[in-house]
């Protein structure tokens, strides 16, 4: 018998040296499990006391919104019409409840009275039917999911409407908490901090305790940025290091596959985010953000399909799922078609239309981007607004890198982003301001709370080093779990505190 010897196999090793050791396990810490389940633990547990203390209806859009969850939860994942009008058939208690509280959301000086709770717990699901329009029809079902579902527990177990609104309040937190639990979890600490102070933002809590579109909006605005993270990640991973080589095979097929899905679970997330505001679709330039370190071909390719497949589903949900059905009439005055001609044509005054609208609300916009609750837009005391603003831009500055590689493809990345919020703008300038007004009208900040997550990853996706203060940075990042909590606890405070002058002091 004759012994077959067996062929040796070859392995590649890599020798790293100590300081890019260093710099990878700085690259690599994340926030222990425990920290982010106290975190987002606390998260929701503050969130259920700020839904308890808000009184209905006092966030934003809630009237219109809450109609439209209500409508969807009796399957009516389309609205119908009524001599024209688009709108739903309701039992009368819901108007009746809305109109109670709509007038706490008129003055500032009205504050919550046990009359409008006791009149509100009176209305119940089998009053008689009554046919109210809105103007939220053209919203995709999705992001009412968990607002429908609420709506649905609360007829099964009460015939009280307001159950069905808390609940549907609370399934949106929850929602909230979830997804955005598993994207943070997903970054490393440099990045996680800045991000943790994003959700901690009044104006994000208020958007999470509330029945509105945009809570989900926001979470999804989260798991996308993890997708693009955690996609350049293992494709960067994949250049640097030589692959192990079994058999003359080399093994990086489990890191291709982690980055496909990745890019499925951004393509996705980035996909029902644009339904809802057409201009995010500019994101999808930065959604194959791997593939334009590493493929050039394979990142056109895939930006293409994106672009593609997410203009055409949203052509057919306005043509066949929204159509001219739940749309706001349009004011008088307002002609896109027109209107996008001088905004191409006239570059000049597109630039003097910016300066005047950031000279005009500006401030305003920043005030409740940081802070504007619902109803309670800029309610805050000055003291906060600028506090709050220095730790946030403190918080987004410590995810930029120094020294950092490829300046013009990040340039290029920060170039896609600001498009993104410059047509966002000229959106309203274009479906809600007049014809050649000199400001745009409609604009909001909380518009641009769902670009704040992708810039944050843009602005601190790798670093080229060590840093200098190695021994200063480390206990830096030791140190900002505490201020996570700590700010979590002071903005809990000033939101419960505003909240309670406004309505119950």
């Amino acid at each position: 018998m004759t012994s077959r010897s067996k062929k040796p196999t070859a392995i590649t090793v890599q020798c790293v040296s100590a300081d890019e050791v260093g710099t990878q396990s700085r690259e690599n810490s994340h926030f222990s499990r425990n920290f982010v389940r106290v975190f987002f633990s606390l998260y929701f547990v503050l969130g259920l006391g700020m839904i308890g203390l808000t009184p209905p209806f006092q966030s934003p859009d809630a009237f219109a919104h809450f109609d439209r969850a209500f409508g969807i939860s009796q399957g009516q994942l389309i609205t119908t019409t009524a001599r024209g009008v688009p709108g739903d058939t309701f039992p009368v208690g819901v108007i009746q409840m809305e109109d109670i509280f709509s007038a706490m959301a008129e003055g500032r000086s009205v504050t919550a009275t046990k009359y409008e709770y006791v009149y509100g717990w009176h209305q119940t699901w089998n009053m008689p039917l009554y046919f109210t329009n809105f103007d939220t029809g053209g919203n995709i079902p999705f992001l009412y999911l968990p607002q429908s579902l609420g709506i649905v527990v609360g007829r099964i177990f009460s015939s009280h409407l307001l159950v069905g609104y808390y609940l549907a309040e609370i399934l949106n937190l929850l929602t909230f908490v979830v997804l955005t639990k598993w994207a943070l979890s997903r970054f490393p600490r440099r990045l996680a901090f800045p991000l943790g102070v994003f959700l901690l933002l009044p104006m994000v809590n208020s958007l999470a305790i509330s029945i509105n579109p945009d809570c989900l909006l926001l979470a999804l605005s989260m798991v996308f940025a993890a997708s693009i993270y955690s996609g350049y990640s293992e494709s960067r991973k994949s250049e640097s290091r030589p692959p192990l080589v079994d058999d003359g095979k080399p093994r990086v097929h489990l890191r291709h596959v982690l980055t496909n899905a990745n890019y499925q679970i951004g393509f996705v997330s980035l996909l029902l985010m644009a339904l809802e505001k057409p201009p995010l679709l500019l994101l999808g330039l930065l959604l194959p953000l791997a593939d334009l370190h590493s493929n050039l071909r394979r990142y056109f390719r895939r930006a293409l399909l994106f672009m593609v497949s997410a203009a055409v589903t949203y052509e057919v949900w306005t043509k066949f799922g929204a159509g001219p059905q739940g749309k706001p009439v349009p004011l008088i005055g307002v002609s896109p078609a027109r209107q996008l001609t001088l905004v191409l044509t006239n570059p000049l005054k597109d630039v003097d239309v910016l300066i005047q609208t950031f000279r005009t609300y500006g401030l305003l916009d920043w005030k409740e981007f940081i802070a504007g609750i619902g109803w309670l837009d800029t309610w805050f005391p000055s003291w906060f607004y600028v506090f709050a603003s220095i730790v946030f831009v403190l918080a987004l500055l410590s995810a930029v890198s120094i020294g950092r590689r490829h300046v013009g493809r990040t340039i290029w990345s920060l170039s896609v982003w600001a498009l993104v919020a410059v047509v966002l703008m000229f959106t309203f300038y274009l479906v809600d301001s007049q014809y050649s007004l000199p400001t745009i009208i409609g604009l909001q900040g909380r518009y641009f709370l769902p670009l704040v997550p992708t810039l944050v990853v843009l602005l601190g996706l790798e670093s080229t080093r060590s840093p200098r203060f190695r021994t200063l940075a480390s206990t830096v990042e030791e140190f900002a779990g505490i201020s996570l909590i700590c700010l979590q606890a002071w903005m809990g405070t000033a939101f419960a505190m505003t909240v309670l002058h406004r309505y119950w002091l």
